[in-house]
């Protein structure tokens, strides 16, 4: 049996996209080097440019400085039909970085004579959001391109590898052309043309301008030897009636979509060797019990995760660490998840580590926002959908691209483990047990009061988000 083979089970039969052939998949680590090669792509661009918006700074600029509105601006004053499906939901906990689409942000668009086209996909419930991330340039041409990731449009993510200097939120997107791009187009479509409208935000400028687009009619010619499969999360009741996908016949999401999920216990379940995850969040109950499976078959495991997490992950933690001295942990939504996350730290193989840098400005954390995973260096998923519930089980809208091979996947891990340990191996095997150790000798001087080493250390996850991180106060 070939080594990638118990990993081409993962293909999903519910989501509306089949695995494609033939593509040309480069992923693109920290935001620096994403960002300059999204403006080269969008600079070269001929007829097009998408975007899919969550969050956005105001003031963020790429790398050259450029700001986002000018670069959109410039794209479509040089004929390019440039078009934002933007986020709305003015309930949600923080609105500083979402472009609401309301009276102010109509007149700073109408303030400088914005002529591209946006429109705003609401949110229904407070705590909803349309979180994908993506770009699709020249859609329905034979060099289409899509970049699907989890960065969003912010100064903070202008990060170089290494983390030396500069921001420190570490994240990733993924580069895609070939036939799967058809599927990245239908995501925008569908989305774009079925987005749940709120009278406060209509399309700009106007109903024409915005208007509806044509399913995608015809497959981009294969352009490498990826196999590639996109995955969604989408909540049940936004999308509805029946929408073509080209070789695929017609899929109607009105009940909802989870191959995110599907795809993440599927390549765990599979998993002989390795699995290597970076996320923002530290869990989702069924992939933590999947990951425990895992490592009783002697699967090595890591988890990358920020030291200092979200206010909400704090918060459900201490949460749950009150209900606990009670004996009432599992009364809480994420009661089991914590508990779950602990007990991980009983296999020898299972690491929980946090990435951090130290230099003549002294210690500091850096912030893991990427959301990927690689199994047996011969399967590996990136996009938006972090590891909660709200990502993975039919609530928020996330988008992910899992690709296969070793000689396409490998390669990532290699260069992620060498990005955080400063160590070149050439073995999946051989990367995560330097990671780990690593990872253990690191946090064992910060405990004696000594360095960092090069850029992680390992975390407790019996007490993750209870005690202030390591380096902190250094």
């Amino acid at each position: 049996m070939h080594e990638d083979d118990g990993l081409l089970a993962i293909a999903d039969a519910h989501g509306p996209y089949p695995v494609r052939h033939g593509n040309r998949a480069i992923p693109w680590i920290d935001g620096v080097p994403f960002y300059e090669r999204l403006s080269a792509a969008i600079a070269a661009a001929r007829s097009r440019l998408w975007a899919i918006v969550s969050f956005i700074e105001p003031g963020f600029r790429m790398p050259d400085g450029v700001a986002w509105w000018d670069l959109l601006d410039r794209s479509r004053a040089r004929g390019l039909d440039v078009r934002v499906l933007f986020w709305r939901n003015p309930r949600f906990s923080s609105t500083r970085h979402v472009f609401l689409g309301g009276p102010a942000e109509r007149e700073f668009l109408a303030a400088r004579g914005a002529a591209w086209a946006a429109r705003w996909d609401s949110s229904a419930e407070p705590a909803h959001c349309h979180h994908q991330k993506a770009f699709v340039l020249d859609a329905g041409e034979p060099d289409a391109l899509a970049f699907i990731g989890g960065m969003v449009l912010s100064n903070a993510t202008l990060a170089r590898p290494g983390h030396r200097r500069g921001p420190h939120k570490h994240d990733a997107f993924l580069e895609l052309q070939g036939p799967v791009v058809a599927d990245a187009e239908h995501n925008f479509v569908q989305r774009w043309n079925l987005a749940r409208r709120d009278p406060d935000a209509p399309p700009w400028p106007d109903d024409s301008r915005a208007g509806p687009l044509p399913w995608p009619a015809r497959l981009p010619p294969e352009r490498g030897d990826v196999a590639v499969q996109l995955a969604r999360s989408l909540a049940p009741g936004y999308y509805r009636g029946p929408t073509p996908v080209v070789g695929a016949g017609e899929f109607d999401s009105d009940a909802g979509e989870a191959t995110v999920l599907a795809h993440y216990l599927a390549a765990i379940a599979a998993a002989r060797r390795t699995i290597y995850i970076e996320n923002q969040h530290p869990g989702q109950h069924a992939v933590l019990r999947a990951l425990d499976a895992a490592l009783r078959r002697g699967v090595r495991v890591v988890m990358v995760v920020p030291a200092e997490p979200m206010p909400a992950i704090y918060r459900a933690a201490a949460e749950v660490a009150a209900l606990a001295r009670d004996g009432r942990a599992d009364e809480h939504r994420y009661g089991p998840t914590f508990n779950r996350l602990a007990a991980l730290a009983d296999h020898p193989g299972f690491t929980l580590a946090a990435l951090a840098r130290s230099d003549a400005d002294g210690h500091r954390e850096i912030y893991t926002h990427a959301k990927l995973c690689i199994v047996d260096g011969a399967w590996a998923t990136l996009g938006s959908a972090n590891l909660v519930d709200l990502s993975l089980e039919r609530d928020h809208t996330e988008l992910n691209a899992a690709w296969w091979g070793r000689a396409h996947c490998l390669p990532l891990l290699l260069q992620l483990v060498a990005e955080h340990t400063d160590v070149v191996v050439d073995d999946d095997l051989d990367a995560l047990d330097r990671f780990a150790a690593h990872a253990r000798a690191s946090r064992d001087s910060l405990l004696r009061g000594g360095p960092l080493l090069a850029g992680c250390y390992a975390l407790d996850p019996a007490t993750y988000a209870l005690r202030p991180p390591l380096t902190q106060g250094r």
